[in-house]
C-alpha cells in the first residue's frame, strides 16, 4: 500500500516539476534562435529615355548572393553573361531582362529602355523634398523615367542634371519663393516657382567617437550638427553628460556634465561641428575608470532641448 502511495506522488510531484519548466522562459530557445537570412535581391536600376546614338552601361547590382552568373536578355535575344557591359540602342522602345542564376535558385529584374530623337513627351514633375530642399523627377508621357540629359536651374544658380533615374534635389534653399526651369538638349521642356516655408531647426547628426579606448588614451571626437531648416540658427547650447554604467548605482559619482554656449551663425543646409577632445586618466581616486560608457548629447535652442542623441564606448 506503501509502495503504491509513493509512486502516486512521485507521479504527482513529475507532473509539477514539467508544468514548472513548461511555465518558465524559454531561455534556452531565445538563445538557440537565429535570425533568418538576409533576402537575395537583383536590380538593374530605373526605365530609362536616351536620345539617339547615346551609349549606355547596363550594370547589375546584387545583395546576399554568392557566386551569381548573369544572363541578359535584350528584346527576347541573349545579349550578354557578365555583370556589366555597355550598348547603344536603336530607335524605339527596347525591354531588358537579365536573368540571375545562384544556389537558391533565380532572380529576375527588368527594365525598359526608350531611344528618342524629340523632346516631345518628356516633361517633370517638382515637390517638396525637405524643409529646405525642392526636388525634382523626369516624366515621360506621365510616367516616371529617367531622361539622360536634362538639367535644371534654381534662380541664379547653374544649372544641375539629373541623376540616371531623373531625380534631383536643389541644395538646401533659404526660406522664400523660388523660381526654377528645366531644359533637355537646349529646349524649355517645364518651368515654374515653388515657396519654401519659414522652419527654424538644427539637428545632431552624428557623435563621432571611437567605439573603444585605454585609460591613457586621448578622445579626439566630435558632435556633429546639421541646419535642417530653412533660415540661419543664431545661438545655441550643448549639454553633454558621460555615464559610466559599470558605476551608476554610485549616482552622481559615475556621471561628469559638460555644458557649452555656441554663437555662430549657420546657414541652411551648413554642418557644424563641435570637438571633444580629452584624455582620459589612468585613474581617478585610485580608481581606474574603466567600464561602460554612455554618452547623450542634448542641443538647446532659445532654452528648450530640440534634439538629443546618443552613443556608448567602452574604456578598458
Amino acid at each position: 500500500m506503501l509502495d503504491k502511495k509513493a509512486k502516486v506522488l512521485a507521479l504527482m510531484i513529475l507532473v509539477l516539476v514539467a508544468a514548472l519548466v513548461l511555465a518558465l522562459p524559454r531561455d534556452t530557445e531565445e538563445v538557440l534562435h537565429e535570425e533568418p537570412e538576409p533576402e537575395p535581391s537583383v536590380s538593374i536600376g530605373c526605365d530609362r529615355v536616351l536620345w539617339k546614338d547615346t551609349e549606355i552601361e547596363l550594370a547589375a547590382s546584387t545583395r546576399n548572393i554568392d557566386k551569381p552568373l548573369f544572363e541578359w536578355n535584350i528584346d527576347g535575344e541573349i545579349a550578354g553573361s557578365s555583370r556589366k557591359f555597355r550598348k547603344k540602342f536603336d530607335m524605339g522602345e527596347h525591354q531588358v531582362v537579365l536573368n540571375v542564376i545562384f544556389d537558391n535558385g533565380t532572380l529576375t529584374a527588368d527594365q525598359s529602355i526608350l531611344v528618342v530623337d524629340s523632346a516631345d513627351g518628356i516633361s517633370l514633375r517638382d515637390s517638396a523634398a525637405s524643409k529646405n530642399q525642392w526636388g525634382f523627377q523626369t516624366l515621360y508621357r506621365g510616367k516616371n523615367k529617367g531622361v539622360k540629359g536634362v538639367r535644371v536651374s534654381i534662380d541664379s544658380l547653374p544649372a544641375t542634371e539629373v541623376n540616371p533615374c531623373g531625380s534631383l534635389s536643389t541644395k538646401a534653399l533659404f526660406a522664400g519663393e523660388h523660381t526654377w526651369r528645366a531644359e533637355y538638349r537646349g529646349i524649355t521642356i517645364a518651368s515654374g516657382t515653388f515657396n519654401i516655408k519659414e522652419v527654424s531647426e538644427i539637428k545632431i547628426t552624428k557623435i563621432d567617437i571611437a567605439p573603444s579606448y585605454t585609460t591613457g588614451d586621448t578622445v579626439d571626437g566630435k558632435i556633429i550638427l546639421k541646419n535642417t531648416g530653412s533660415t540661419i540658427v543664431s545661438g545655441f547650447d550643448t549639454k553633454t553628460l558621460v555615464v559610466n554604467n559599470n558605476y551608476a548605482w554610485m549616482g552622481d559619482k559615475a556621471k561628469k556634465e559638460f555644458f557649452s554656449q555656441h554663437n555662430s551663425d549657420i546657414k541652411p543646409g551648413e554642418i557644424y561641428e563641435i570637438p571633444i577632445r580629452v584624455t582620459i586618466p589612468e585613474k581617478i581616486s585610485g580608481v581606474r575608470p574603466s567600464g561602460k560608457y554612455t554618452i547623450t548629447a542634448a542641443l538647446i535652442l532659445n532654452g528648450q532641448t530640440i534634439d538629443t542623441k546618443v552613443v556608448n564606448t567602452v574604456v578598458k
